[in-house]
């Protein structure tokens, strides 16, 4: 079975927080939920979590693109991105997607759960 864009863009996306690893707990056609990973060695290093996004919400990979480059350039120190996307360069798509996906990128919002409950949120932010 091929992966959904969403758990696709999910995986990307949670690496700018340092996770190595995503279990799956459940996933709907609202939502997506499981356990971040951190450290495989260490039980203590998860955290739960869930993503009200259904798959037709997802638009397409540049945004992908623009989480990875973002990853491997080493432009964020977590949640926080330390290069301005307008200055950054891609040959995959043209200064419109890219301020597009700055956009969408900026909109995602993972909620952390926390014995039963929604409480903080994976987003990122200048």
């Amino acid at each position: 079975m091929n992966e959904s864009k969403r758990l696709n863009l999910l995986k990307i996306y949670l690496k700018l927080y340092g996770v190595e690893k995503i279990e799956l707990t459940n996933e709907t056609t609202e939502s997506i939920s499981g356990i971040a990973i951190y450290d495989e060695s260490d039980p203590e290093e998860r955290q739960e979590f869930i993503w009200h996004k259904t798959e037709n919400e997802i638009s397409s990979s540049e945004l992908n693109i623009l989480i990875e480059k973002i990853v491997e350039e080493k432009w964020h120190n977590g949640d926080k991105i330390i290069k301005d996307i307008a200055e950054m360069e891609f040959v995959e798509f043209d200064n419109e997607t890219k301020n597009r996906m700055e956009f969408e990128l900026f909109e995602i919002n993972v909620k952390m759960v926390d014995n039963g409950e929604e409480t903080d949120s994976y987003f990122v932010h200048y």
